[in-house]
């Protein structure tokens, strides 16, 4: 995600549990990197503190844990500890009221193992089971928002009552299998969806409504996710991921695993930051 307050990209690298922090050159369009934070166990995303110095939250890999800037972690809570088969947090993305919305996925997979989870004030609720690989989130209002569980194929319309759990959950829009799997995603100013395509090597722009209206193809197949950055939200950042390759494979596609900017036309809108509960 972007952090326009430091003007900043914030990743994660999954399994080898790192966060990195880069400033973006736009002239010579090349990431510098900041610091490097390993939180000893898999992430599957992370999102900056409202106010100076409170560092960010990362959905770690059983729940959500505080990271300081010195490097330091603390865990929060841990809904995921202790579930069968074993699960990890994936992808999460804040609300506008500053809560944090992150998901769950097996290991192996299983059908239906995973969760969504909103941390509000540091403590969690699991408001959506049956989940399989919890992904991509674009919220469209204060209580409404669109999110990818992957293996539907699908983008479902997700509604929010005033205590933070489900009112209501509707498809918006399915995918067509032969686009690839939908994984990360985030939304411009005009409402559309910028979703990261899975095993398809691109980026697809959606309306609400589902028509593909614009592409961005990769020299790597496994696109996991995007952000819009930069100074004018106008840069599209994806990541991809070499997950499962073989060292031929590897060879093969030596772009898997890279980081990626495109211009595009519309902006982005500015990522939405978690409020903290009281400090412990």
């Amino acid at each position: 995600m972007w952090d326009h307050t430091r003007s900043e990209l914030i990743w994660v690298d999954t399994y080898r549990g790192l966060i990195h922090r880069a400033r973006w050159d736009p002239g010579a369009r090349e990431l510098h990197l900041e610091r490097t934070y390993d939180a000893g166990q898999a992430v599957g995303a992370v999102v900056p503190c409202t106010g100076a110095g409170q560092g960010w939250i990362v959905a770690t890999e059983f729940g959500f844990s505080r990271l300081r800037s010195d490097g330091t972690f603390r865990t929060i809570t841990e809904p995921e500890r202790g579930r069968q088969p074993v699960t990890r947090m994936n992808d999460g993305k804040c609300d506008p009221r500053g809560r944090f919305w992150a998901g769950s996925m097996a290991h192996d997979r299983t059908r239906g193992a995973g969760a969504l989870h909103c941390l509000a004030g540091d403590v969690s609720t699991t408001v959506l089971e049956q989940v399989t690989i919890s992904n991509g989130m674009a919220w469209t209002g204060p209580d409404e928002f669109l999110y990818i569980d992957t293996p539907t194929q699908r983008v479902d319309r997700l509604r929010v009552a005033a205590d933070g759990r489900i009112a209501g959950h509707e498809t918006a829009f399915a995918i067509a299998p032969g686009a690839g799997a939908p994984d990360g995603m985030t939304i411009d100013q005009e409402g559309c969806v910028w979703i990261a395509m899975w095993g398809a090597g691109a980026v697809l722009r959606f309306t609400q409504s589902g028509e593909a209206v614009a592409r961005i193809d990769l020299p790597a197949q496994q696109v996991s996710s995007c952000c819009f950055g930069g100074p004018d939200l106008q840069t599209l950042f994806i990541t991809t991921s070499q997950e499962d390759y073989s060292p031929r494979r590897i060879a093969e596609e030596p772009d898997a695993g890279r980081l990626f900017a495109a211009d595009v036309d519309v902006p982005g809108r500015p990522a939405d930051f978690y409020t903290p509960g009281p400090a412990r």
